[in-house]
């Protein structure tokens, strides 16, 4: 263990060390920083303090014990990976790098700065040409090497959050040395001189020393399960950059290159768009896999589920098909994070650039931004994403989709106050479907028909007649009257914007024509306490307003006004208290008039454009083969029937037809979902053992399962029949 525990000093004489691209990009933040600084300020002068641990690899050569680089002085340095450290290892250089400027500003420091420049920061090579003691990964060494480093300074800015974290981290150390010099003042040149010596020579680590490669990434990995955790998207990352090293194809290396050129579009687009952080990441991650991969919410499970899929033995040493497979994914994640992007940053100036139609994509700007008024619903996301990516390029099916998820997310969840999560499996199952057979007005309608589950166009309508309704403390209050205003403005620009309502409170920004407290005696005597009980907070009493202060309880010829009057509905920037001062009185019967003038552009407005699919409940298996052949698949469902029925099994009807074990009655064979455009299909192949004459594996082979969850079109029923067919024949001994 003695040999092991090393200074600072040690561990940079003659090394250059970097951090591998698999490894996450500089973590830390105030926190560690000022636990690395009270460890040095508590340190006393000439003793040890044990900082944490190294693991490095010595970076292969061309194995004739040549160094990797030479100085300018002749001496030779070796390369070695940082398995485990990079955080502390590059939080120690730019502290080092905030004394060297400091240094640089003292007389008498020169020889100290050259020194600790040289052996800790950068040098120069036998061409004249600097390099750095420290290399971080392909994300971030440009960055580092000009902006904290100093070799290019203001060259390139941040670009993603460890880029910020860096710059962070040399302004704290700065400060921190700035505040220390002015309260210091002549002690401060002592001061800093002994805080150099305590790091390079009393701060220590233990070197591990890996020989060999070792998996290196897998390492890495359970090391930093400890501190602070990688997010999952790194863990995504470094296992891609591990399968690739494993990969016996000559371009494995072109894989790397993509997978790390990937993950830098990933992290800046991200950035670019305020959606860094661990939340957006995972989110992507998993939306993007619910598309393409699995539609099953309940099934995944982060980088685990990425892990399990992508797994050398599931491919069985077919590494060109998983080669393949993963170049796909990349690509696919790609373009994925713009177009997430874009969903939730609308107003940029690139968001949808690849729709050419400009006033279509100025349109799709405007229905996207609605969308995120409401909320952008993580259950749409696959939807808008699988849309933009198979749609093309001209936003006809884009701008339809939006439209109708802004429809849905209104009238389901803030018309009908339905739960977060309500009709999220089905979305999730209509993206994915639609991603891989691309039939647009098919996912349009579906996601149409599924709203009107919910929310009925006689229920949207009924509620405006409702008694017991409180408008006024509706959470939909603002976006309604909001779009109420622009349909009053009628292509004419709105002066007030979403920003500056969404800052101001329910109290500010909605007027009361009839006042909540009413004591002018006008209104008293035009309503009775229980009209006023009745139309208060009725919509037909609700306005938008800039300054409800400015209002109050005055009564309605003073809230009226006059053209040019200041405060008053007839001189106000908002078209929709303009259109209050038409009134000459207020009294019960305007107030049901503008309710109901109000209603009908509302059942315009959400309208979904469809009438609600016949839906007749199923609790037999003759109710779903009748249900399927609405669709032209009734005979393929009782031919699966038939078959099972053959192998000993039978079916309950839920939400689909599950077929169960003989042995064990909560065990599935398998599952039928009946849809329009073809059978959903989720197996158990390990439960076919219960079977005689089968098993897993065969019924892997003869089904040709790539997993639990298999989709079937009407044109590969056929197919899968023969295969059940196949399956009896093998359960007969046949």
């Amino acid at each position: 263990m003695p040999d092991m525990v090393k200074t600072i000093s040690e561990i940079f004489s003659n090394k250059i060390f970097c951090i591998p691209d698999y490894q996450r990009g500089y973590a830390w933040e105030e926190k560690e920083w000022n636990d690395l600084l009270e460890d040095l300020e508590l340190l006393p002068e000439g003793r040890e303090h044990f900082t944490g641990t190294l693991v490095l690899r010595p970076i292969e050569t061309d194995g004739k014990g040549k160094y990797a680089i030479v100085d300018d002085t002749g001496i030779g340095y070796t390369l070695y990976d940082v398995i485990d450290g990079q955080q502390r290892l590059t939080t120690i250089v730019i502290l080092l790098k905030a004394m060297h400027k400091e240094m640089l500003g003292l007389t008498a420091f020169d020889s100290l700065a050259e020194g600790l420049q040289e052996t800790y920061l950068y040098h120069k090579d036998l061409n004249g040409q600097p390099f750095t003691k420290l290399r971080l990964n392909g994300d971030s060494q440009t960055f580092f090497s000009d902006n904290i480093l100093g070799l290019r300074p203001g060259i390139s800015g941040p670009v993603i959050r460890s880029h910020e974290r860096l710059q962070q981290a040399l302004l704290h150390f700065s400060k921190h040395l700035d505040d220390k010099r002015n309260a210091l003042e002549t002690a401060y040149p002592d001061w800093l001189k002994a805080l150099y010596f305590k790091i390079i020579h009393h701060l220590n680590l233990i070197v591990y020393p890996v020989e060999s490669e070792m998996d290196a990434g897998v390492i890495f990995e359970t090391m930093n399960d400890r501190g602070r955790p990688l997010t999952e998207l790194e863990k995504v990352k470094n296992y891609l950059l591990y399968l690739s090293s494993k990969l016996d194809l000559p371009v494995a290396h072109d894989l790397s290159q993509r997978i790390n050129s990937t993950w830098k579009f990933i992290y800046e687009s991200l950035m670019s768009a305020n959606l860094a952080g661990r939340e957006y990441e995972n989110r992507l991650l998993r939306v993007h896999w619910l598309m393409i991969y699995n539609y099953d919410a309940s099934l995944w499970k982060d980088s685990r589920s990425i892990k399990t899929h992508f797994n050398l033995r599931r491919y069985q040493d077919n590494h060109a098909l998983l080669l393949q497979d993963l170049i796909a994914y990349l690509t696919t994640l790609k373009d994925a994070t713009t177009a997430y992007c874009d969903i939730y940053q609308p107003n940029r100036t690139d968001a949808f650039n690849n729709i050419q139609d400009q006033s279509r994509r100025s349109e799709i700007k405007v229905w996207s931004r609605k969308l995120n008024r409401l909320g952008p619903r993580v259950s749409f996301l696959p939807a808008l994403i699988a849309v933009r990516l198979k749609a093309g390029h001209d936003g006809r099916g884009y701008l339809k989709t939006v439209q109708m998820c802004e429809l849905f997310d209104f009238r389901v969840f803030q018309w009908s106050r339905a739960r977060s999560n309500a009709g999220e499996s089905t979305l999730l199952r209509l993206a994915h479907q639609y991603y891989k057979l691309g039939n647009l007005d098919w996912l349009v309608e579906e996601i149409a028909q599924l709203a009107l589950l919910y929310c009925s166009d006689k229920a949207f309508a009924d509620r405006f007649d409702r008694v017991d309704e409180n408008w006024y403390h509706w959470g939909g209050i603002g976006y309604f009257l909001y779009e109420y205003e622009h349909h009053l403005a009628n292509g004419r620009p709105v002066e007030l914007t979403w920003e500056t309502l969404a800052k101001k409170s329910k109290q500010q920004s909605i007027e009361h024509v009839l006042p909540q407290n009413p004591t002018d005696p006008e209104w008293l005597d035009q309503f009775s306490p229980e009209q006023r009980q009745r139309w208060t907070h009725d919509i037909g009493n609700l306005s938008l307003t800039y300054d409800n202060s400015r209002l109050g309880n005055l009564r309605f010829d003073l809230k009226k006004g006059a053209p040019g009057q200041e405060g008053t509905y007839a001189n106000s920037p908002l078209f929709i208290e303009r259109q209050l001062a038409v009134h000459q009185q207020w009294t019960e019967q305007e107030i049901i008039a503008r309710r109901n003038e109000i209603k009908a552009w509302a059942v315009v407005r959400w309208n979904l454009g469809f009438t609600p699919r016949a839906v007749k409940p199923q609790t037999r298996i003759e109710d779903v083969i009748e249900y399927a052949e609405q669709f032209g698949m009734g005979a393929a469902v009782a031919g699966l029937h038939a078959a099972a029925g053959r192998l000993g099994i039978w079916p309950t009807i839920r939400k689909g037809v599950q077929y169960r074990s003989p042995r064990n009655y909560r065990q599935s064979i398998f599952n039928i979902y009946v849809y329009p455009n073809g059978l959903s299909l989720r197996f158990h192949p390990n439960n076919f053992s219960h079977l005689k004459n089968l098993n897993g594996q065969i019924a892997r082979e003869v089904l040709h399962l790539s997993g639990e969850w298999q989709w079937y079109t009407p044109e590969k029923l056929p197919e899968l029949l023969a295969a059940f067919e196949t399956l009896c024949r093998i359960h007969k001994g046949e």
